[in-house]
């Protein structure tokens, strides 16, 4: 693999979190685009950089600090990042040209493959008279801080079911929402994590709570429709305390990306590398959200182009169409 790889391998490999500068970089560095420091992507990407130096350890490769999916991606599409984390509705909607108001659509962002899922739960005390979305009429939902894909997915989902403007949003983090729930000021709380979520995982613990079914109202109107990136998903019994059946709901994707100045080899190389019964087992040993990283669900939500290696690698596993 080294000889495919002339000209992107050097001499040391360096896994640093660095920022990402408008002086031009080195040649031959790979760099990868994480998240905020103690979130979820920049874990990632240090594992993916790590899976990089066992498969290599002649790359050289920079893990990057950054605001999250959407720098990201729209670092992707400047080329200033050879590889980062994306959530699919991100993606989705700026290769639409509607993610960031006055920019172009973001068509060098090119898809590798699904990682994980984060799936939206809805919380309410065991004792609320809440029992489906339609119930939230008129009650103070904290949804999550503005701006942040909780709250995105908030406003979409019930603007899709037609009751947006009868709730009243909180905007709020998590578990200051779950903090508010417990006093009584917040009547349900709303999040889009991985599972389980830390907050109401802990929250379970001290009170008695349920989950509300989310999928059926969005089947009964457009969503899916509107929003193909979204996904089903179950949360599994026993995800939390005292509930002990399985919860219907929807997810969104996280992506990895790259753009069409990267070499084919090093996409061939990053995916053979991340989606092997050895990577995968590296990843999930990183972060839990990992277990939920499996082959077979490699293009799950996925709804723009794919890098044309990554097309062949999928179709050599069945799954690409």
């Amino acid at each position: 693999m080294k000889k495919v790889l002339v000209g992107i391998a050097v001499t040391l490999l360096i896994i640093a979190v660095v920022t990402i500068s408008n002086k031009p970089r080195p040649e031959g560095t790979i760099w990868i685009g994480g998240g905020t420091e103690g979130g979820t992507l920049i874990v990632f990407a240090e594992g993916l950089a790590e899976l990089l130096k066992k498969a290599e350890p002649e790359l050289e490769v920079n893990v990057i600090g950054s605001g999250g999916s959407v720098a990201n991606i729209r670092s992707i599409q400047a080329g200033k990042l050879d590889f980062a984390w994306g959530y699919a509705g991100d993606i989705y909607l700026g290769y639409q040209g509607r993610l960031v108001p006055g920019q172009p659509p973001f068509d060098n962002v090119l898809v590798l493959g699904r990682v994980y899922g984060s799936t939206t739960q809805l919380v309410v005390p065991q004792d609320s008279v809440i029992t489906t979305p339609y119930d939230l009429v008129n009650r103070r939902v904290a949804i999550g801080s503005s701006g942040s894909g909780s709250a995105q997915s908030a406003e979409r989902y019930f603007r899709a079911i037609g009751i947006w403007d009868q709730i009243i949003p909180l905007y709020m983090g998590y578990d200051l929402g779950i903090e508010e729930l417990n006093k009584g000021r917040a009547e349900a709380v709303w999040q889009l994590v991985g599972i389980s979520s830390p907050s109401i995982a802990e929250l379970s613990k001290k009170r008695s709570i349920r989950l509300i079914n989310l999928l059926e109202a969005a089947k009964d109107n457009d969503f899916f429709i509107d929003f193909p990136f979204y996904t089903e998903a179950t949360i599994p019994p026993g995800t939390y305390s005292g509930i002990n059946e399985a919860i219907e709901s929807y997810q969104d994707n996280t992506l990895l990306v790259t753009h069409g100045g990267v070499d084919p080899k090093l996409i061939e190389l990053t995916l053979n590398t991340l989606f092997s019964p050895q990577g995968i087992s590296y990843m999930r040993g990183k972060h839990s959200n990992a277990l939920d990283l499996e082959l077979n669900k490699g293009l799950q939500g996925v709804q723009t182009p794919l890098h044309p290696s990554a097309l062949k690698f999928w179709w050599k596993q069945g799954l690409a169409k």
